[in-house]
């Protein structure tokens, strides 16, 4: 029994010793509602380390050109700096993208870039790709990318904004799902 309580209890307070997020981003036709827990950290022989990620959205875009206004992402992302260079961190991630008659396993790569500057500010951006083979339903590519600037204004909440543009190719045409500037903010725990 005691076995148990303590199990649950460290699984219980894992979320306590991760980076953990929640965001909401929007602009005048699109919101976007984005989670993501950080499952660990790991470290290289030298001394580097690496952080995964699970990461999961939902966006709901209100000028979207494909059979339906919702996508639902969910995926993995592992991230980790190169050298000594610690201010420029790499992603390679994969993620599944779910629309209305749509099933997408993009691959992507990711670049988050912290500007020496006295404020804490950073660059990112995200390519997603996905070609025939790793589309399913009536899918038959997808193609997503995004940039943007933040910064840090407490230990626990940033402030964001970009640009980012995810086409949804069927096999009959290809469409703009969404394509447009926002504005958010993620708050960490």
């Amino acid at each position: 029994m005691l076995k148990k309580t303590i199990g649950a209890a460290l699984l219980a307070a894992l979320p306590l010793m991760a980076q953990n997020s929640a965001e909401i981003d929007l602009n005048s036709d699109d919101i976007e509602i984005a989670g993501k827990y950080e499952l660990g950290q790991s470290f290289d022989y030298d001394g580097r380390s690496s952080r995964n990620y699970l990461h999961a959205a939902y966006l709901y875009s209100g000028e979207s050109h494909t059979r339906g206004k919702n996508l639902v992402e969910f995926g993995y992302l592992a991230t980790g700096t190169l050298g000594d260079f610690t201010r420029l961190r790499f992603g390679i991630g994969i993620k599944a993208a779910l629309a209305e008659d749509y099933v997408a396993v993009p691959l992507g790569l990711t670049v988050h870039y912290r500007v020496p500057v006295e404020w804490p500010v950073s660059l990112s951006g995200e390519v997603y790709a996905a070609p025939d083979p790793l589309v399913f339903s009536d899918g038959k590519g997808y193609g997503g990318y995004r940039f943007g600037v933040e910064s840090k204004l407490i230990p626990n909440a940033t402030i964001y904004a970009g640009y980012r543009n995810i086409d949804l190719k069927y096999k009959d045409d290809s469409k703009n799902f969404n394509d447009g500037w926002y504005a958010g903010v993620r708050f960490y725990f």
